[in-house]
C-alpha cells in the first residue's frame, strides 16, 4: 500500500522518509512547463513582445536588444584572407595591430601587423607569386556577417621588418576596393575598339543612379561580356591570354562576373538628374562632381556566396512586385491556385544573386532630399529646386537661418544655404534622425568647428579674348582694307591708264589687306571681373581687394565664367566642421547610420549637419577596440554657382553632341 507523498513543484517534501517506505523517489525538471516550454522565459523568445499585452516584456526585450546591438560595436572583427580570386584562403588570427577605414568619396585604405611566425606569413611570403593578387576581408560583426558592411580591399604591400633583437614583424596594407574605381575607364565608344571611336564621347543624361548604373554596366560588359571583350580587344591580342578570364562562357550572365553594379530601377530613381559625359575617363573622376553636386556616393562592397541576400536589392523588389502579378496570369490563364502559381516565384532571391564571390559597386542616394512622387520625376525637380536656391538663395539669404530642432537651430553644412525653392517643391532635406549630442557621457572625442574669414572681394581672369572676338575684329580690318584697296585700285588705274579697268590692280596696293597680322588680338575683351555681393555688402572698408585666378586664361566664356566663381569660392568665408566619436555609445555605426549618411552633430548649442565622411576601426594588442567616424571633411563644401554652371555645362555638352559641335567647356 502506497503512503501519500507531500510534493512541492514536483518534488517530495522529505524523499528520505520516502526511501525507508521503499517509495521511488520521482525528481522532475522545475524549470519547464509541462509542454517543455520553460518556465521562466527570455523576453523575445517566441517573438517580440506585444506591448499592448506585455508591456514590460516588450520594453525589456527593446532594452536587451538594443544592449547586444550596441555591445556587438567592442567584437573583435572577423579577418580574413583571399585569394585573387576573392575565394577565402584562411582566417587570420594573432595581429599585433590592426586598422581599417572606409571613406565616403575615396578608397579607404587597412593595415593588419603580425608576427613573422605566424602561420599565414608563409602562404603570403613565399606560396603566391609577386604578381598575384591577395585580398583582405574584414567584417565588423563576427555573429553577424554580411556585405552590407564588410571590408573588402586589395593587399598591395608586404613589409617584412626585422627588428634589433632578433625578431621579425610583417604589415600588410592593403586598399579599399573602390580602388577599382580608378582603374576602370568609360569609353567614348564602349561597343568598338579604342582605335575605331565614333561618337568621340560617351554622353547619357538621365538620374545620376541610373545614369551611373547604365554606364558602369556597359563598360563592364565591354570587359567581361564573351564576343563584345573580343571585338573590344581587336588589337589588343595579349588579353586574350586567358580564354578562361574575359571571355569565359559562364560570363555571359553578368551575375558571374567578377565586378558587378548593382542594380538601379531608372523608373524609381529619385536622384537629381545630370548629364555624364566622359572620354576614356577613370570612373572616378568622371563622377566626382556629379556625385557630389547630387549627394550620391559610389560605395564598393564585397559580396561572398556566404551572404544571406542579394546586392541587387532593388532588383528583388522588381521581381518580387511582379510575383504577384504573374502568378495571378498563371492562375487564370491555367485555372490553378493563385497560391500555388505565386510559390513557384517565391524564390526570387536566388535568382538573382551572384554566382561567384565579387565586387559591387553600388550608386546610392544620401542627399535626404526627398519629392513628391517618389519616381525620376522628383529628380527634375531637384535640378530646379536646387539650382534656383544656388542662384538666389546662396547670396540674399543668411545660412544660419532656416530649420530648428528642439529649440536648437540647424546648420546645414552640405547645402549652406537655406532651401526656400526645394521647400516650395518638396525637395528640402529634413533634420536627420540621427544627432551626436555633446555632453560629459557621450560619444564625443573630439570636434573642431573652423570658420575661415578674409574673402576678397573681387576676382580677375583672363589674358586671351574669345576666338569669336578676335576673329571678329580680324574680320573688320581686313574687310575694310580690302575696301580700301578697292577704292584706290580704279582711281589709280583711270589716272595712269586713261580708262577705268576694275580687274586692275595697282602694284603698291597689292596685299594690302595683310598689313593686319593680328596686332589687336587680345585687346579687346581679354579680362573679366566679377566682385562677391555678400563679401561687399557685409566685409568692411578694409577688404582684400582682388584676386587673380588662372582658369583657362580666356575670359568671357562660360569657362570664364565658371573659373571667377571658383576663385570667388575658394576665397570666400565659410563654416567647417570635423568630428571623431565613439562607436557603439548613443549610436552604432553600420546599425543606426552608415557610410554617407547626413548626421546631425551638436556643438555649442547648434546642430551642424554633414555627412559621414569616413569610418575608422583600430586595435592594438592589449588594447580594446575603438571605432570612430569622421564627420565632414573640414573643407570647403560644393560652389552652388559652380553646380549650375555644371549642370549648364552638362545640358550644353548633350547638344553640342546631338549637334556634332564642339564644346566650349573644354
Amino acid at each position: 500500500m502506497s503512503i501519500p507523498t507531500e510534493r512541492l513543484f514536483g518534488l517530495p517534501i522529505n524523499p528520505i522518509e520516502n526511501l525507508k517506505s521503499n517509495l521511488v523517489t520521482e525528481f522532475e525538471n522545475i524549470w519547464t512547463l509541462a509542454g517543455g516550454a520553460p518556465l521562466f522565459a527570455p523576453n523575445g523568445i517566441f517573438g517580440a513582445p506585444d506591448g499592448t499585452k506585455d508591456p514590460a516584456g516588450a520594453i525589456n526585450y527593446l532594452m536587451n536588444k538594443r544592449s547586444i546591438i550596441e555591445r556587438s560595436a567592442f567584437q573583435r572583427p572577423l579577418f580574413r584572407l583571399a585569394d585573387r580570386n576573392l575565394n577565402i584562403v584562411a582566417e587570420m588570427t594573432g595581429e599585433l595591430a590592426m586598422d581599417y577605414e572606409e571613406l565616403m568619396s575615396d578608397s579607404g585604405t587597412a593595415q593588419y601587423v603580425v608576427h613573422w611566425e605566424n602561420s599565414i606569413v608563409d602562404y603570403m611570403v613565399n606560396l603566391t607569386t609577386v604578381q598575384e593578387d591577395l585580398h583582405l576581408i574584414i567584417d565588423p560583426f563576427p555573429n553577424n556577417i554580411s556585405w552590407r558592411w564588410r571590408w573588402g580591399g586589395k593587399i598591395h604591400t608586404i613589409d617584412i621588418e626585422r627588428k634589433e633583437d632578433g625578431t621579425s614583424i610583417v604589415s600588410i596594407h592593403a586598399i579599399a576596393n573602390r580602388e577599382h574605381a580608378k582603374r576602370l575607364l568609360y569609353g567614348a565608344n564602349p561597343f568598338f575598339p579604342p582605335e575605331f571611336q565614333l561618337p568621340r564621347m560617351w554622353i547619357l543624361p538621365g538620374p545620376t543612379r541610373s545614369i551611373l548604373f547604365i554606364s558602369g554596366f556597359v563598360n563592364l560588359a565591354r570587359l567581361f561580356l564573351p564576343g563584345l571583350s573580343f571585338l573590344t580587344n581587336a588589337f589588343n591580342p595579349l588579353n586574350w591570354v586567358n580564354p578562361l578570364h574575359a571571355d569565359s562562357i559562364l560570363q555571359v550572365n553578368p551575375l558571374d562576373w567578377p565586378i558587378q553594379c548593382a542594380f538601379v530601377n531608372p523608373v524609381l530613381d529619385t536622384s537629381r538628374w545630370t548629364v555624364l559625359g566622359a572620354t576614356w575617363t577613370t570612373w572616378h573622376d568622371a563622377t566626382q562632381d556629379i556625385l557630389k553636386d547630387s549627394g550620391c556616393m559610389m560605395r564598393c562592397y564585397t559580396w561572398l556566396k556566404e551572404d544571406v541576400d542579394s546586392p541587387h536589392t532593388e532588383l528583388v523588389k522588381l521581381f518580387s512586385g511582379s510575383v504577384d502579378v504573374v502568378g495571378g496570369l498563371i492562375s487564370q490563364l491555367l485555372k490553378v491556385n493563385p497560391t500555388l502559381a505565386t510559390s513557384l516565384l517565391q524564390d526570387v532571391e536566388s535568382i538573382v544573386r551572384p554566382s561567384r564571390n565579387c565586387v559591387i559597386f553600388s550608386f546610392e542616394d544620401h542627399s535626404g532630399q526627398t519629392g513628391p512622387t517618389g519616381t525620376a520625376l522628383d529628380g527634375l525637380l531637384n535640378v530646379i529646386g536646387v539650382t534656383l536656391d544656388d542662384l538666389i538663395s546662396s547670396v540674399l539669404i543668411n545660412a544660419n537661418t532656416g530649420l530648428t530642432l528642439d529649440g536648437e537651430p540647424v546648420f546645414d553644412l552640405e547645402g549652406n544655404n537655406f532651401p526656400i525653392f526645394e521647400t516650395l517643391l518638396g525637395q528640402a532635406p529634413p533634420v536627420p534622425n540621427v544627432i551626436w549630442r555633446e555632453g560629459q557621457f557621450t560619444a564625443l572625442i573630439q570636434a573642431k568647428h573652423t570658420l575661415n574669414k578674409g574673402s576678397p572681394r573681387t576676382a580677375m581672369t583672363g589674358g586671351r579674348s574669345p576666338s569669336l572676338v578676335n576673329e571678329s575684329i580680324t574680320f573688320g580690318i581686313k574687310y575694310g582694307l580690302s575696301q580700301l584697296s578697292d577704292l584706290i585700285n580704279p582711281a589709280l588705274g583711270s589716272a595712269s591708264l586713261g580708262a577705268v579697268n576694275t580687274a586692275f590692280q595697282f602694284t603698291p596696293t597689292v596685299g594690302l589687306d595683310s598689313i593686319y597680322q593680328g596686332q589687336l588680338d587680345n585687346c579687346v575683351l581679354a579680362w573679366q571681373r566679377i566682385s562677391n555681393p555678400v563679401t561687399a555688402l557685409w566685409g568692411g572698408d578694409l577688404d582684400f581687394q582682388e584676386y587673380f585666378e588662372r582658369g583657362s586664361s580666356i575670359a568671357y566664356t562660360l569657362s570664364s565664367v565658371l573659373t571667377l566663381q571658383t576663385a570667388l569660392w575658394k576665397t570666400r568665408a565659410y563654416q567647417g566642421l570635423k568630428a571623431s566619436i565613439l562607436n557603439g555609445v548613443t549610436w552604432t555605426l553600420w546599425i543606426d547610420t552608415t557610410l554617407g549618411d547626413r548626421n546631425g552633430f551638436e556643438f555649442d548649442g547648434v546642430i551642424y549637419v554633414d555627412s559621414i565622411y569616413g569610418i575608422k576601426s583600430a586595435v592594438e594588442k592589449g588594447k580594446p577596440l575603438v571605432s570612430s567616424v569622421t564627420v565632414g571633411e573640414d573643407k570647403d563644401k560644393a560652389d552652388p554657382l559652380g553646380r549650375v554652371l555644371r549642370a549648364a555645362q552638362g545640358v550644353y555638352m548633350l547638344v553640342g553632341a546631338i549637334l556634332g559641335g564642339e564644346t566650349i567647356f573644354a
